[in-house]
């Protein structure tokens, strides 16, 4: 094993936070993953482990071993595909629409690694992964044995799943399978995406995929760009009578409605409501262009970051009653 020591970690990460780890390493494989797991046992530390850097802040010092899951290679069977985590996951959405299987075309250009992507059950314009997993394939820690579990043991939720809940830091995941269609049926529950793709006279997964990445590159800040996690807060959902009375106080807030009597708020509309676009603590601010977004303006660090967080939650709780929940991991 070759294990870099006090490693920078800020090139690693779409935030680019300054953060160094005490050990770095970088696994290739299955085994490298069970000997970083066993290196951080012998010298009784914990193991983070990394992959696309997407939906991560890092604290400045890590005094564990840091693992940048970096295992390669999707297998193809009949509408079966079987990916490993370190694979990019809008590579991956690109090249099951080239090979005629579809389903992953509303979740183009979500960045990160495809080992991420059941653990925050990632989705976008009406489409959840959760709804294409048929299993996902993981390491555990301590037992060092691999387990295959189907998508009802992974107990996913709304950007949520048993790899952050119940099982949180029991896992590693390895591969994802995903079941896919070899017949497109468009998804096109949300109004922004409906409207993106009205002047199409021809309705294709490649379309779709087409307008979801357009949306998306206005809508968002380039992480390559300025440095960013893409949303930073989860969409709040509430009932039916909670929306009421947020309606009465303020009437331009709008919700989706969802089964059980439940309405799903914007978290961006709330924090653009709360008149925080833009708004600064040191180095991070509240991106001008989606105020879902917090970027790396001028050299942030993990306190202004935390900070600006902070602002923001009191903020619209002060305002609308309403409690948001941060999206990324935080890593001290």
């Amino acid at each position: 094993m070759f294990i870099e020591e006090n490693k920078q970690l800020a090139a690693f990460t779409t935030f680019g936070l300054p953060s160094i780890a005490r050990y770095y390493f970088e696994a290739r494989s299955c085994e490298d993953l069970r000997e970083a797991l066993l290196f951080a046992k012998r010298r009784k530390i914990d193991a983070f482990l990394l992959g696309g850097g997407s939906n991560v802040v890092l604290a400045p010092s890590l005094n564990c071993l840091v693992v940048r899951v970096m295992l390669g290679g999707i297998e193809v069977t009949d509408n079966i595909v079987k990916v490993k985590a370190g694979e990019n996951w809008h590579s991956v959405v690109l090249a099951t629409l080239g090979q005629g299987l579809f389903g992953l075309e509303n979740l183009s250009l979500i960045p990160g690694s495809v080992g991420a992507a059941p653990i925050q059950n990632i989705g976008a314009y009406g489409v959840e992964i959760e709804s294409v997993i048929s299993a996902v394939t993981v390491l555990d820690r301590q037992t060092l044995d691999f387990l295959s579990l189907d998508v009802s043991e992974c107990k996913f939720g709304y950007r949520t799943s048993i790899f952050k809940e119940d099982s949180k830091d029991k896992y590693v995941v390895t591969d994802v399978s995903l079941k896919l269609s070899e017949q497109f049926t468009p998804r096109l529950d949300y109004p922004e995406l409906q409207s993106e793709l009205e002047t199409e006279s021809v309705l294709t997964a490649k379309v779709v995929s087409d307008a979801v990445i357009r949306i998306r590159k206005r809508k968002l800040p380039d992480p390559e760009q300025i440095g960013n996690v893409g949303s930073f807060f989860k969409n709040p959902i509430v009932t039916l009578s909670e929306f009421e009375v947020i309606k009465l106080n303020e009437p331009t807030v709008t919700g989706l409605h969802m089964p059980g009597n439940l309405i799903k708020l914007s978290a961006a509309r709330l924090i653009d409501h709360a008149g925080l676009k833009g708004k600064r603590v040191g180095g991070a601010k509240v991106s001008e262009q989606h105020a879902l977004v917090l970027t790396n303006h001028a050299h942030a660090n993990y306190s202004d970051v935390e900070g600006l967080v902070g602002l923001i939650v009191a903020a619209v709780k002060s305002r609308f009653g309403v409690s948001l929940e941060t999206e990324p991991v935080f890593y001290t």
